[in-house]
């Protein structure tokens, strides 16, 4: 009875807050939290691309407050669960991986589906970093690659875009031509460099910048940053503060 009851309030959003309002009130709060906090980003009706969708969390979030979301997701993992949402929301689930071009990657897969990478696998960050202490690393699938852009021509140029796809932050980017009027990428205190080439691909693009830490819905700064404030903060970012974060950017013109 129980599972049949999870598996429904998982087709259905309603039944879902209502059910953890009720069961979870802590996961109640938590959402309602999230959805305060991006709903700055966009309005009702607005496209939000959420590049590295995972198990739909934030795609969630975002059509709750009223976004037409793409959710991009190349693990296949993650397939049945998007696609149950999208049958009840304004989600629209993208099975593939987002680069500078279109083509073809390599996806390591993790016992811990989220942490699933691009990477490879002995990349000093993730051999660094107590978020990986034993997990295994199970399989390795070829999966597709498109651009930003491309996804543009057919769902059109989001408000606001959702980046965390375990250190390929960049190669999203530079795959977008384009200028959407919010983003987000994730950092992380052991690979800072990535963060900083992101940083600096939107620094000559007129943004300005404003981080969280963790996933503490609020900012970590009093006000908005220009380039090279953040650029100043970032570097300072060390794992005493936290293990990662996401940059926020708004453009100015």
């Amino acid at each position: 009875m129980l599972k049949e009851l999870l598996f429904k309030t998982s087709l259905f959003p309603a039944a879902r807050a209502a059910y953890q309002r009720t069961f979870r009130p802590e996961v109640a709060v938590h959402r309602a939290r999230m959805g305060a906090f991006y709903s700055q980003f966009f309005q009702p009706g607005d496209v939000v691309f959420d590049v590295g969708a995972n198990l739909g969390e934030y795609a969630e979030v975002f059509a709750w407050e009223g976004a037409t979301v793409v959710a991009i997701e190349p693990n296949t993992a993650f397939r049945l669960r998007l696609n149950a949402l999208s049958r009840n929301s304004q989600i629209k689930p993208i099975f593939c991986a987002i680069g500078a071009e279109k083509g073809s990657a390599t996806l390591n897969v993790c016992s811990h589906a989220a942490y699933s990478t691009l990477a490879p696998v002995e990349t000093d960050w993730i051999k660094d970093s107590p978020d990986y202490e034993g997990v295994k690393w199970t399989h390795a699938i070829e999966v597709p690659v498109t651009t930003l852009d491309a996804l543009t021509e057919e769902f059109g140029i989001p408000t606001f875009i959702k980046i965390d796809v375990e250190g390929f932050e960049i190669g999203v980017l530079r795959g977008t031509t384009f200028r959407p009027r919010n983003l987000s990428f994730e950092f992380g205190a052991r690979r800072l460099e990535a963060g900083l080439e992101c940083l600096e691909h939107l620094g000559a693009q007129q943004y300005e910048f404003r981080p969280i830490v963790g996933r503490d819905y609020r900012f970590a700064t009093p006000e908005w940053m220009s380039y090279s404030q953040a650029k100043a903060w970032l570097s300072d970012f060390t794992v005493e503060v936290g293990e990662y974060g996401d940059m926020f950017a708004h453009r100015l013109a």
